[in-house]
């Protein structure tokens, strides 16, 4: 399995890490911080998820930029202000999710117990499934993070799991 890299708050890493490892090997997860993005800018990622605009880890932009170029997936909040360049070549996936309608990944209804995800439009994921427009409902019980972090590790698991065919 290829690396995952993380970029998220310290409040949020210790939550993401716990979730993720159901997905993704700890070993494997690398989470992205200003003192330690240098020594990754060489390493390919085969997904790179954003899930904070973090100011200070953007003052290295063009290094996140070249570890994105590289991804294979690239995860984004389009509900966060990302300044990335324009001419940014991402070669591989980008799927954003967000209460942004031009998400690709959407909040449909958010209620105390759980959410109902819509994916808007179909994406591989790393075993050449097409996951195609659906709705997917995804319980809240356990959870502690904001509706806008689940959607981010439910991409992630999209991406992940190695669902059952019937």
């Amino acid at each position: 399995m290829s690396f995952v890299g993380i970029l998220c708050t310290p409040k949020q890493e210790t939550y993401i890490k716990q979730i993720l490892q159901q997905y993704v090997p700890l070993g494997n997860l690398i989470i992205l911080k200003e003192e330690n993005m240098e020594n990754f800018k060489n390493i390919t990622f085969e997904t790179v998820a954003i899930f904070s605009n973090q100011g200070s880890l953007f003052h290295k932009v063009e290094i996140l930029e070249k570890i994105m170029e590289k991804a294979k997936y690239v995860i984004m909040n389009a509900d966060e202000p990302i300044v990335l360049k324009p001419h940014t070549n991402v070669n591989g996936n980008v799927i954003t999710y967000g209460f942004n309608t031009k998400s690709t990944i959407t909040a449909s209804s958010v209620k105390e117990d759980h959410i109902l995800l819509c994916i808007q439009r179909g994406f591989q994921n790393r075993y050449a499934k097409m996951l195609e427009p659906q709705e997917i409902l995804v319980p809240l019980q356990g959870h502690k993070m904001n509706t806008s972090v689940l959607m981010g590790l439910e991409t992630i698991h999209l991406i992940y799991e190695k669902r059952k065919e019937n």
